[in-house]
C-alpha cells in the first residue's frame, strides 16, 4: 500500500538543500552522485543492498540499532562502514533514522522525506522496499546506458591502438628497408608510408592535443552549451541515439511512477524528477513543464511542446489524466520503454560485434598488404 506523502510535512531541515548541494542544471544532480563508480559516498548499488538489506531485518524483528550495526559489518569498503557508523551513532544518540540519513549528507530529499514518514506511519519497511525497488531500476538503467554505448567505444579505443602501433612501429620497419631499392612501390604502400611519417611526426602532439581536448571538456562539464551540445550529439548518435532517449524516457516515468504512487503532488513530483534525472533535455523540459503545471496545464499537454516527448507517451498520460490512474501509466510506460531497450540492446549487440571485428580486420589487413605487397612483386620480378 502505498504511503500518502500528502498528509505529511518534512521538515525544512530535511527538505532544504544542503549548502554544497548541486543544484538542477548545475550538471552535477543526485542522481549522478548515485551512479558514480568511484567516491567515498554511497552509489546506486550501495543504496539498493542498505535499503534491502534494512527491510529484511527490519521485518525479522530486529531494532534498527541492531540492523545497522549486521549491515555495517558486513560492509567490506571502509568509506561505506564509515557512513554506516555515524548513522548508528545518532540512531543510538536519540535521531530518528531519517534525521540520522540526513545528518550524514549521502541521502537525497527524497529518501530522507520518504524514510520519515515511513517511520511516522508505522510502515518504514513498506518504504524501505519501494526505496530499493527505485535503486535496483536506478542500476538497471546505468547498466543498460553502459551496455549500449562501451562495447563499441572499448573496440573503436582498441582498433585505434592497433592502427596507431603499426603506423608508428612497423611500417617504418618495412619503409626503411624499401629506401634501399630504386623501384617505385606500389600507391597504397605510398599512402600507408606518408600516413606513418605524419604520425611518427605529429602523433604526440595528437595525443597531447586529444589528452588536452579531454581535460578541458571535464572542467567544463558542468557548463550549459557543453551538456546541451553533449545531449544533442548522444541523442542523433546512429542506433545508439534511439536507445538513450528511450532509456532516459524509462527512467523518466520510472521515477513518476514511484513518486506519484506515493500521492506525491504532480507539481512536486516533476521537481523531484528533474533533479533526479541529469540529463538536458529533461531538465529543461520539465523545468518549463512544472510552470505549465501551475498555470493550469496538464502534464501531457506540457510534455507534448517538448520533442523529447513521443506522441505515444503524451496520449497515454492524457488517458492515465483523465482516468485518474497516472502512476499506473507511467508505470506501464516504464515497463515498455525498458522492454523495448533490452531488446535493441541485445539485437544491436548481436549485429555490431562481428561488424566491429570485421572492420579491425579490414583495417589491420589493409595495412599489412599494403606493406608486403612490394615484396611480392618483387619476387614476382624476380621469378621472371
Amino acid at each position: 500500500m502505498p504511503i500518502k506523502l500528502e498528509n505529511y510535512k518534512a521538515p525544512s531541515a530535511i527538505i532544504a538543500k544542503r549548502p554544497n548541494a548541486p543544484s538542477a542544471g548545475s550538471g552535477e544532480s543526485w542522481w549522478q552522485k548515485d551512479i558514480q563508480l568511484f567516491g567515498k559516498g554511497l552509489d546506486a548499488k550501495q543504496k539498493k543492498s542498505l535499503y534491502t538489506e534494512l527491510s529484511v531485518l527490519l521485518s525479522a524483528g530486529l531494532d534498527i540499532q541492531k540492523a545497522l550495526t549486521l549491515i555495517e559489518e558486513s560492509r567490506t569498503k571502509k568509506s561505506v562502514q564509515g557512513i554506516i557508523a555515524r548513522i548508528r551513532e545518532q540512531v543510538i544518540a536519540g535521531s530518528a533514522l531519517s534525521e540520522a540519513l540526513h545528518a550524514s549528507g549521502d541521502f537525497t530529499a527524497y529518501e530522507t522525506v520518504s524514510i520519515r514518514i515511513g517511520e511516522e506511519s508505522g510502515k518504514l519497511t513498506t518504504v524501505l522496499n519501494e526505496l530499493s525497488d527505485f535503486f535496483t531500476k536506478t542500476v538497471k538503467f546505468r547498466q543498460q546506458l553502459l551496455g549500449a554505448l562501451s562495447y563499441p567505444i572499448f573496440v573503436t579505443g582498441f582498433a585505434f591502438t592497433v592502427v596507431f602501433f603499426l603506423l608508428k612501429y612497423l611500417v617504418p620497419m618495412f619503409s626503411d628497408v624499401y629506401k634501399r631499392f630504386d623501384s617505385e612501390l606500389p600507391a597504397i604502400t605510398q599512402r600507408i608510408i606518408w600516413l606513418s611519417d605524419w604520425v611518427g611526426r605529429y602523433g604526440s602532439l595528437l595525443l597531447l592535443a586529444f589528452v588536452g581536448i579531454g581535460a578541458l571538456l571535464y572542467f567544463w562539464r558542468k557548463q550549459t552549451w557543453l551538456r546541451k551540445a553533449s545531449a544533442t550529439l548522444l541523442l542523433r548518435l546512429p542506433l545508439f541515439g534511439d536507445i538513450v532517449k528511450q532509456i532516459y524516457l524509462a527512467r523518466f516515468c520510472q521515477s513518476m511512477c514511484l513518486l506519484l504512487g506515493a500521492k506525491v503532488s504532480l507539481l512536486r513530483a516533476v521537481e523531484l524528477v528533474k533533479e533526479m534525472c541529469a540529463f538536458y533535455p529533461l531538465e529543461v523540459s520539465l523545468e518549463a513543464v512544472g510552470k505549465d503545471i501551475m498555470d493550469g496545464k496538464s502534464l501531457h499537454e506540457a510534455l507534448a511542446a517538448y520533442p523529447f516527448y513521443p506522441p505515444q507517451l503524451t496520449a497515454l498520460l492524457r488517458v492515465g489524466e483523465e482516468t485518474g490512474k497516472l502512476d499506473q501509466m507511467f508505470g506501464k510506460l516504464a515497463d515498455q520503454y525498458n522492454d523495448g531497450v533490452d531488446a535493441r540492446t541485445a539485437v544491436i549487440g548481436s549485429l555490431l560485434e562481428p561488424v566491429l571485428i570485421i572492420g579491425l580486420g579490414i583495417l589491420v589487413g589493409v595495412i599489412l598488404v599494403a606493406m608486403y605487397l612490394p615484396l611480392f612483386q618483387m619476387s614476382t620480378s624476380v621469378g621472371r
